[in-house]
């Protein structure tokens, strides 16, 4: 019925009278769920780092915002806060995983862009397997009030796992995954 405040509850218990030597053996397997797994609480799958040139910056920037906003995306703060130069425009700005390819060929018709450098952030989280982590944690804890009152600890520990399972779920829930996506607008010379 309580089995994981059980296993917390002679973790806990083995982990302050073993002996020395136990510390140095080899840990042991764990079954599944593996319970200590933490997952990415960050919306953005990727991020994208690159350039985009243009003949005039003042009359492509609009340009460029629009269509960063016309493809779903928008910018990570109002455009007067990004550094920037009478040739120069530093943006930052998050849009859909799925629309970044045709969001770039659309910023290609305003200018010539290289491929940006793409670099992952995390694997998406597998919501299914949150969700049924979240169901037993929750009934557990309702089930065993009188076990985790017992060990304070034990229910601290997982009231912080049910947080964290909570977190991932909704950022799971939230977004497909996004492109966090950091450009420069240049004026070609």
């Amino acid at each position: 019925m309580i089995e994981l405040a059980t296993l917390l509850l002679a973790f806990t218990a083995a982990t302050f009278v073993a002996a020395p030597s136990a510390a140095a053996a080899a840990p042991a397997s764990h079954g599944k769920p593996y319970w200590l797994k933490t997952y990415s609480q960050s919306p953005y799958r990727e991020t994208w780092s690159g350039d985009l040139s243009v003949k005039k910056l003042d009359a492509a920037l609009p340009k460029v915002v629009a269509a960063v906003e016309k493809g779903g995306g928008r910018l990570t703060q109002p455009l007067a806060l990004f550094a920037g130069s009478a040739t120069e425009q530093q943006l930052t700005f998050i849009v859909p995983l799925k629309r970044a390819k045709a969001l770039l060929q659309e910023l290609r018709k305003l200018g010539k862009s290289a491929d940006p450098a793409v670099r992952p952030h995390a694997a998406p989280v597998p919501l299914e397997e949150v969700r049924e982590k979240l169901a037993r944690l929750r009934r557990e804890r309702a089930e065993g009030k009188a076990a985790f009152a017992a060990a304070p600890a034990t229910a601290e520990a997982v009231d912080e796992m049910i947080e964290h399972l909570t977190f991932a779920e909704a950022v799971a829930r939230s977004t497909d995954g996004e492109v966090l996506w950091n450009m420069t607008v240049k004026e070609a010379r």
